[in-house]
C-alpha cells in the first residue's frame, strides 16, 4: 500500500490527510492512458458518447459502489463548493425559509451559504458550538415548520465531531427540509451511506480522504426525491440524445437547435451540462477504486484505530481533545495559541506534516492518520510532540 504513495517518503511522519490527501500512482496510471489516447487519437476521444462510457461510467460506478447508491445518483464536480452551489441553485426556496447550518463550518459553506440566502431572502440559522462541538438537542432546536434545508459537514474539520446522519435527518425531513452534506471530511474515511442515513445530497471534494488532491475532483450525489424537486438552469448535455446518442444527431439536416429535449434522468440532470473534465474522471476513478479494493469499512477500521491510539495517548499524557468517531483528533496542548504555533513548528522542522487548526476560540493541533499510514507514524508523531512540549 504504502509503495503506490511516493510522497510518504518526503516526511518523517505524515499525518495530515484532512488537508490534503496522497494520490496514489495508479492514478497517474489513469490519467497518462487517457492523454495518451487523446495525443495519440485512439478511439473515439472526440465523441462524447465514447468518453461518457469509457470515462464518466467507471466513475460513478466506483463512487456508487463507495457509498452503495445507484451510479446514476452520482456526479463529477469541481471540489465541494461547486458540487453543493451547483445542487443548492437546482432548488427553489421560498423567501422567509430558513437554512440551518453550524458555527464552526469550514468558511467556504459560510461564504455560500450567505449569498445564496441574500439572493433568496432566506433566514440563516447558525447553531453555536459548546466547547467546539455540537449537541442534536441544539440542532433540532433550530429546525422548524420554515426550515428549507439543513445544510453543514457531517464531520468537522477542527474538531472531528461526526454528526448522526440517520437521527439529523429524521429531524429535517419530519419539517420537511431537506438534508445537504459537506462531506469532504467524511467520504473516504468514514462508511458514509446517503440512503440509509437519509441524505438528500452530499458533495465532497477528492483533495483529501478521497485520495485525488491538486486536480479540482470532487462528486455529487442527489437522492431520487431531490432530483425531482429540481429545477436546474440546463445545459444541452443535461438532455437525452434525440437519436440515442449525440454523434449520429449532429448531421441530421432537420435538426432544430431550439426544439425542446427530453431532459436527462438521474443526476445528469444537475451535470455539467457541456463536456466534463474527463481528465480528473479519469484519475479520480483510480482512487476510488483502491479504497473499494480495500474496502471502507476496513479503511474505517484501520484509520479509526490509529486515531484512537493518538487520542488515548494525549488523554494519558493529561491534554485534552475536542472529539472521537473520526480519524480527525485534535489535540489541545493547554499553551496559547502562540506558544502552540511553535510547538507546531518544531514538529514541522522535523518532518512531521500535521496541522494547527482553530475556530471561535477554540485551537489545537490536528492529527489526522489515513490508509497510507502506520502505528510507527503516530508513534513517531507522539514522541516528538511530548518531546517538544518538555
Amino acid at each position: 500500500m504504502r509503495n503506490l504513495f511516493p510522497a510518504l517518503n518526503k516526511f518523517k511522519a505524515y499525518l495530515n490527510t484532512a488537508s490534503s490527501g496522497f494520490m496514489p500512482a495508479t492514478a497517474l496510471l489513469e490519467a497518462t492512458k487517457l492523454l495518451s489516447d487523446v495525443v495519440e487519437f485512439n478511439g473515439e476521444v472526440n465523441s462524447v458518447d465514447y468518453m461518457e462510457e469509457t470515462v464518466m461510467r467507471p466513475f460513478q460506478r466506483e463512487a456508487g459502489r463507495l457509498m452503495k447508491v445507484n451510479p446514476d445518483n452520482i456526479g463529477l464536480s469541481i471540489q465541494t463548493t461547486e458540487g453543493l452551489r451547483r445542487i443548492l441553485l437546482s432548488l427553489e426556496p421560498k423567501r422567509g425559509q430558513n437554512i440551518v447550518s453550524l458555527d464552526t463550518e469550514f468558511p467556504t459553506l459560510p461564504a455560500l451559504l450567505r449569498s445564496y440566502a441574500r439572493r433568496f431572502g432566506l433566514e440563516l440559522r447558525v447553531v453555536k458550538n459548546r466547547n467546539g462541538v455540537h449537541s442534536m438537542d441544539d440542532l433540532e432546536k433550530a429546525i422548524d415548520d420554515d426550515t428549507f434545508a439543513v445544510v453543514l459537514s457531517s464531520v468537522n474539520w477542527v474538531t472531528g465531531q461526526r454528526l448522526d446522519l440517520r437521527e439529523l435527518s429524521r429531524v429535517a425531513h419530519e419539517h420537511g427540509a431537506w438534508l445537504i452534506v459537506d462531506a469532504v471530511q467524511h467520504l473516504g474515511m468514514l462508511r458514509l451511506f446517503p440512503e440509509k442515513e437519509g441524505v438528500d445530497a452530499l458533495s465532497a471534494g477528492g483533495e483529501k480522504w478521497l485520495l485525488s488532491p491538486d486536480t479540482g475532483a470532487g462528486l455529487i450525489y442527489a437522492s431520487d426525491e431531490l432530483l425531482d424537486a429540481a429545477k436546474p438552469i440546463t445545459g444541452l448535455l443535461n438532455n437525452e440524445p434525440p437519436t440515442g446518442e449525440w454523434g449520429s444527431w449532429w448531421g441530421l439536416p432537420e435538426k432544430d437547435p431550439w426544439a425542446e429535449l427530453k431532459p436527462a434522468n438521474g443526476v445528469r440532470k444537475l451535470d455539467f451540462g457541456g463536456g466534463p473534465p474527463y481528465l480528473v474522471a479519469a484519475a479520480f476513478t483510480a482512487s476510488l477504486r483502491l479504497i473499494n479494493e480495500m474496502g471502507i469499512g476496513e479503511v474505517e477500521r484501520h484509520d479509526l484505530r490509529l486515531a484512537g491510539r493518538i487520542r488515548d495517548e494525549a488523554l494519558s499524557a493529561g491534554l485534552e481533545v475536542f472529539a472521537e468517531g473520526s480519524s480527525i483528533v485534535t489535540i489541545k496542548t493547554g499553551l496559547d495559541y502562540q506558544a502552540e504555533e511553535r510547538l507546531y513548528e518544531k514538529l514541522v522542522a522535523e518532518g512531521i506534516s500535521v496541522s494547527h487548526r482553530g475556530v471561535l476560540g477554540h485551537y489545537g493541533i490536528r492529527a489526522s492518520p489515513h490508509l497510507y499510514n502506520t502505528k510507527d507514524d503516530v508513534e513517531t508523531f507522539l514522541e516528538a510532540l511530548f518531546g517538544a512540549m518538555g
